[in-house]
């Protein structure tokens, strides 16, 4: 048996108005943290019975990964420094090589791009 949601704010009422009736007034944390754990179980059993349609509308996916550290590269030419970070021309690994295209909100790169915090845009460069 899999207790669900009704069973943890069942329990928890039924806790919370015995220990008022016999003045537990200590343990009256317990039936907080049963309750907390009833709300978690409730949006577990929501998001499993939304459909996929649902999903998609309710949760957004990120269209770009997320930000990259420029610490994952091998960087070349210091441009300059933006909010406390540097930002370099070039980022390469052992595969590829990244050239600086500007900044996230102002440069729209087609094909294949990454971000670099704190928010510039990098494109493939050709060898």
């Amino acid at each position: 048996m899999k207790p669900d949601s009704r069973f943890y704010f069942t329990g928890s009422a039924v806790l919370t108005l015995f220990f008022l009736l016999t003045g537990q007034w200590l343990l009256l944390v317990l039936p907080f943290f049963v309750m907390l754990y009833g709300v978690f179980v409730a949006d577990r059993e929501q998001y499993e019975a939304m459909d996929e349609m649902a999903m998609q509308m309710l949760v957004p996916r990120a269209s770009r990964p997320a930000m990259l550290s420029h610490e994952r590269f091998e960087c070349h030419e210091l441009l300059f420094v933006h909010a406390g970070c540097p930002v370099y021309r070039y980022l390469c690994t052992h595969q590829e090589c990244w050239a600086l295209a500007g900044a996230a909100g102002e440069v729209d790169c087609e094909g294949e791009a990454i971000t670099v915090f704190p928010g510039f845009v990098y494109q493939r460069r050709s060898a």
